[in-house]
């Protein structure tokens, strides 16, 4: 941060370009959680607030998953599901991953220039007053060659986390695995000392606790439309509106539909095996490009990533920011109608020039 100067507030587009990278190459979702504390610290540092923190790591990695180039969990499971080359079209959904990013990072850097200007204009002005706003008046300190080896370790484990997902097919159990065993091993190089090292370890946990049982609970809601059988019922429900619906229209009809279903399957690998083998065919039927279709799930599974309650992931990530629904809400709305627009806009030319 002190590189840059005056020029702090480009910490913000340096952020969330990370983080978006890291949502369309290894499908960064639930891991998010994780980081929004550290983003909430580098916001306040920069004399900002906990929603431009939380911001910065929802709608960095929400970007990056929309896009979805190399993601394995959505694009990778459709394409298979609609026996399609992985990751074929990556040069469309670049394209519009550019604008997406854009317009998340245009909407976070204004609303932190705001706040900014004025701190009572913050959406959470009364989490600021308890937790007390940090301003840019702190003290830099050089790196110590054990804190070069630890961040050089923390690194090292995401990059193993990504090989370990497209070479070794890992999910949440090895990659959590791995990111303890490299915290502790950051902590004893540290200097921490084994006692130390768990005690730094339970108090970051402690941060995140809350948030892990608000996922326990958002899950339990699809746990029980699943048991119950109710997503299916809703998904042929849906799914017959289709017939209706005029041959041009129909590829944002499925846009719009896959964006409704993600209130009932917020899984987008879950949601990829339930709706793809129904989409394909009415796309086959229609004459419709089925990477088109692959789009409509894409884009309308992970736009919605940030808008339902029943997502595990927001709602895990507000809880750790201690940051209300209906404040994220009213920051985020106008940002989605943005995405929705770009993506339907995007398909809509796709499907006119013959993609």
């Amino acid at each position: 941060m002190r590189a840059l100067g005056n020029a702090k507030i480009l910490m913000i587009p340096l952020t969330m370009t990370i983080f978006s990278i890291l949502g369309f190459s290894i499908g960064l979702a639930e891991e998010t959680i994780i980081f929004v504390p550290l983003g909430i610290l580098i916001a306040r540092t920069l004399g900002y607030d906990a929603m431009t923190g939380a911001a910065m790591v929802i709608l960095g990695a929400a970007s990056g998953f929309i896009g979805g180039m190399l993601n394995p969990f959505t694009v990778g499971v459709a394409q298979t599901v609609a026996e399609l080359p992985m990751f074929s079209g990556w040069g469309l959904r670049s394209i519009i991953y550019i604008f997406i990013l854009i317009a998340a990072i245009t909407t976070v850097m204004l609303y932190a220039r705001k706040v900014k200007r004025d701190h009572t204009k913050s959406l959470v002005y009364e989490l600021e007053q308890q937790e007390g706003t940090m301003n840019e008046d702190i003290q830099y300190q050089h790196f110590t060659p054990r804190q070069v080896i630890s961040l050089a370790l923390m690194l090292g484990a995401i990059i193993l986390n990504v090989v370990g997902i497209f070479k070794f097919e890992w999910t949440f159990g090895e990659m959590s695995a791995n990111f303890l065993l490299a915290g502790i091993l950051a902590g004893l190089i540290s200097g921490l000392g084994l006692n130390g090292t768990f005690d730094a370890l339970i108090e970051g946990m402690q941060s995140i606790l809350f948030g892990a049982l608000v996922v326990g609970f958002a899950k339990g809601i699809v746990v029980i439309l699943e048991n119950g059988k109710i997503i299916d019922t809703i998904v042929h429900g849906m799914t017959s509106l289709l017939a209706d619906v005029p041959a041009s229209f129909v590829i944002i009809a499925m846009f719009i539909l896959q964006f409704m279903l993600n209130f009932f399957i917020p899984s987008g690998s879950g949601q990829a095996l339930t709706t793809m083998p129904l989409m394909v065919p009415i796309s086959d039927l229609l004459h419709i490009n089925r990477q088109l279709t692959v789009l409509a799930f894409q884009y309308g599974d992970a736009i919605s990533n940030v808008l339902f309650p029943t997502s595990a992931i927001l709602m895990g990530a507000l809880a750790v920011g201690r940051i209300s629904y209906g404040q994220w809400i009213k920051f985020a709305w106008k940002l989605i109608v943005i995405w929705v627009l770009i993506c339907a806009i995007a398909m809509s030319i796709a499907l006119f020039v013959g993609y």
